[in-house]
């Protein structure tokens, strides 16, 4: 009971860490839809009641690095606004699927192809699904809020803050913990290690099994393109892949739960089950198509480890110690900026819950849309200036682009850099490899082959498209990280030693063909 209820717990705290930054960007995104662009410039950003609705969505989907969780306050506004449910269910679908982080990740992978097969894929999902909405279920658009844009000023900043930090303390809130609870079920019901054989390519049930494990989990758009590229490298099923992209990035239980809300019942009923439906059908058409070797032969994989139960029901963890490891794998899996993202969402719901108890009649927002008006003969503040909303639209839209590209330039840093963190990790992990920690040594394993990927990337970014040699130096050396994590996994110490001379002589040839 101790590992169900810890290892629920860690699986909670760590898909929370990776939502933060992406839920955050969402609760910004919705702040700006209401308080700085109002609902009627919203609904024709988004093509309005044409045909352009479902391709407009799908293009503002794939523009706004949000997830699945980031997407829930989006598409509240969007209903708001008075946009279509076809619309807004494309778009809540499209959104979280991919952002130029993981977009770039794909390039990394066996078949860069596949990304863009997956891409056209998710724009045929939303434009089947969205219109067998409007078809079915005509009539679903809310009524257009009358609530108008701040009037120009700093206030209408602080407007837009205040608008994201209620919508956090409000349903979204609820609606969140609702898909957070996913990743809990998944493991309750999957034990340490039960997913590792369970997508094989000549498997013909490994996408229906996907789609029981990627419809209730929560994974950000990166997270679920990192899973994607190790089933490649193991030769696992492509469709098993494809629902994963669109499943496990693009739903969850809490959108679900929105959907039904806002909808009812049995619409959302409906919805899911065109949505699967379409999405099992397009995942068996490209299976042989799109399918390319692994290199690495094998259909065991670490890809899944995250969606069960991170502790294996047979060890002994020793009593009261669960809760310290827990925590500790906690800090090892975190990154930097996901604690900077939990800290600013922590904020913002703080701030949520005293305004909610607090001012529950929302007069402070009263007080935010008034104009402010200069004495006689003051200087107009160059703040307080009038700008067009398509303006500040297109302003707030650029700059979260730039972010994006700014941050793929830090996530992503140049390759000197990047093979400087590899020696690192490369001592780490064959230390204990050879010490025979195999816990320790496939998690710096782990962090190795996500450093090799890192590698690439950065290196595209500035210097241009990799040549043939580069991309079979990086596919050896992932080649041979596997292949040390399965034998330190297996237990068979005696191989650990060629092994690893193997990776080191890899990873010196990887190192030169991307200095050189």
């Amino acid at each position: 009971m101790d590992i169900l209820v810890w290892g629920g717990l860690l699986r909670v705290a760590q898909a929370a860490a990776a939502a933060a930054p992406t839920l955050l960007v969402g609760l910004i995104v919705a702040g700006v839809m209401r308080k700085l662009l109002g609902p009627e410039i919203t609904f024709k950003a988004f093509g309005g009641a044409t045909w352009r609705s479902l391709p407009q969505a799908w293009l503002w989907g794939m523009l706004l690095p949000v997830c699945s969780l980031g997407v829930i306050p989006v598409a509240y506004e969007l209903r708001r606004s008075g946009l279509s449910g076809g619309a807004i269910l494309a778009f809540a679908l499209t959104a979280p699927l991919f952002n130029p982080l993981s977009l770039l990740y794909g390039l990394t992978l066996s078949s860069p192809a596949v990304i863009l097969a997956f891409a056209l894929g998710s724009l045929l999902v939303v434009t089947v699904v969205g219109f067998a909405w409007d078809r079915f279920f005509p009539g679903t658009a809310a009524p257009r809020s009358e609530e108008a844009p701040n009037p120009p000023g700093l206030k209408r900043l602080v407007a837009v803050m205040v608008a994201a930090a209620r919508h956090l303390a409000g349903p979204t809130l609820f609606y969140c913990c609702i898909g957070l609870a996913g990743v809990t079920l998944l493991s309750s019901l999957f034990s340490y290690g039960s997913l590792s054989d369970a997508m094989e390519h000549n498997d013909p049930l490994a996408p229906l099994r996907m789609v029981v494990v990627a419809t209730p989990a929560y994974a950000t758009p990166l997270t679920v393109m990192q899973q994607v590229g190790s089933m490649f490298v193991h030769g696992n099923s492509v469709g098993a892949a494809y629902v994963l992209v669109s499943l496990g990035a693009g739903a969850n239980l809490g959108l679900l739960a929105w959907a039904a809300r806002g909808y009812g019942i049995g619409r959302a009923a409906a919805f899911l089950a065109v949505l699967v439906g379409v999405v099992l059908a397009i995942a068996y058409a490209i299976e042989s198509p799109l399918y390319t070797a692994g290199n690495v032969e094998k259909s065991h994989t670490h890809a899944f480890d995250g969606y069960s139960n991170p502790f294996h029901q047979d060890a002994h963890y020793g009593w009261g110690r669960l809760p310290s490891i827990a925590w500790r794998k906690l800090l090892e899996k975190t990154q930097p900026f996901e604690w900077y993202g939990l800290t600013a969402v922590g904020l913002l719901l703080a701030g949520g819950l005293v305004l909610r108890f607090v001012d529950p009649g929302e007069r402070f927002d009263v007080y935010l849309a008034r104009a402010t008006e200069p004495a006689d003969g003051a200087p107009t503040s160059a703040m307080s200036r009038e700008v067009p909303a398509p303006v500040l639209g297109g302003v707030a839209v650029a700059g979260l682009v730039a972010v994006s590209l700014l941050g793929c330039y830090v996530y992503y840093p140049p390759p000197e850099e990047t093979i400087r963190d590899l020696q690192m990790v490369r001592a780490e992990a064959l230390t204990f490899a050879n010490q025979h920690n195999a816990e320790a040594a496939v998690r710096h394993l782990k962090r190795y082959d996500d450093l090799t990927r890192r590698l690439q990337v950065g290196y595209y970014l500035r210097h241009g498209p990799l040549d043939e040699f580069q991309r079979l130096r990086a596919k050896a050396l992932r080649g041979w990280l596997e292949q040390l994590k399965d034998v330190l996994e297996a237990g068979e110490f005696d191989r650990v030693e060629a092994i690893s001379n193997r990776v080191f002589s890899a990873h010196r040839r990887c190192s030169k063909a991307f200095v050189d």
